[in-house]
């Protein structure tokens, strides 16, 4: 086949994790954090830029089994919540040559990982400030802080339908950026429409800490009597309670799979 005819085809994953951190405060709920993987790049192009994990699809695999490899090998997980999120087909995002990627977003309890990451893979926080249709995400870890901007453009207000462009950049690898921002908000659009956000809770939970991970996601503090008649249909009272800090004890709850 002409190397100028050639298509190459590749996955790139999200793998968005919620995690707990004890506070200064001793009578504090432990803070959750809204974080994605990213993986460092050792060779070019964008060497030592950070990028999502991916990779080339094999011969013999879909873009959903090229994914969940992916998954594996960066977290040691296999069985946890994937949806494809978009195909990425513009013609100059990899300086290689063209490549169509299908993206992911897997969503995951970071209690659950056991195993330490690759040397090159890092957790970044997740920050995002907001003003109308300007997003300033800023990405954090122990090292290293990527900041960058996206303006949201309507495609069809009746449906809802938008895109993003990148406005400024910073050392994120290939269309990477987009691709973050673009996963965040279908993200959000889903912690709205569905239940998605229980893929991010442990077995069990309080209501306090099912609210910190709807007001991380949603990037808004929610009223606590509303939530309460938001969720009250979603989870079930278990007769097991818990006790946080100074707070007084706890109900924990889980997720009402029959409803």
């Amino acid at each position: 086949m002409n190397s100028k005819t050639q298509v190459f085809y590749t996955t790139d994953l999200l793998i968005f994790g919620i995690d707990s951190r004890k506070t200064s405060n001793t009578r504090s709920l432990p803070k959750k954090y809204f974080s994605i993987l990213l993986v460092k790049r050792n060779k070019e192009p964008f060497i030592n830029s950070w990028c999502l994990p991916g990779g080339y699809i094999n011969i013999d695999e879909t873009s959903k089994e090229a994914s969940n490899r992916v998954l594996t090998k960066e977290t040691g997980l296999t069985d946890v919540y994937m949806q494809q999120l978009k195909v990425n087909d513009e013609v100059t995002r990899d300086p290689r040559g063209r490549t169509i990627s299908v993206s992911y977003m897997a969503l995951i309890d970071r209690t659950l990982l056991e195993n330490t990451l690759r040397e090159e893979a890092s957790w970044f926080d997740i920050e995002i400030e907001e003003q109308e249709d300007l997003y300033t995400i800023k990405l954090t870890n122990t090292e290293d802080t990527i900041s960058y901007q996206v303006k949201r453009n309507a495609i069809d207000l009746k449906s809802e339908e938008y895109n993003y462009d990148v406005i400024e950049d910073n050392n994120l690898a290939f269309d990477h950026a987009k691709l973050i921002a673009e996963g965040i908000m279908e993200l959000r659009n889903k912690v709205n429409n569905t239940d998605i956000v229980f893929n991010l809770m442990p077995q069990e939970f309080t209501i306090g800490e099912l609210k910190q991970v709807y007001e991380l996601l949603l990037n808004k503090t929610l009223v606590n009597s509303a939530f309460r008649r938001t969720i009250a249909d979603k989870v079930i009272l278990t007769d097991k309670m818990i006790k946080t800090g100074g707070h007084r004890p706890s109900i924990l709850c889980k997720y009402n799979e029959k409803r």
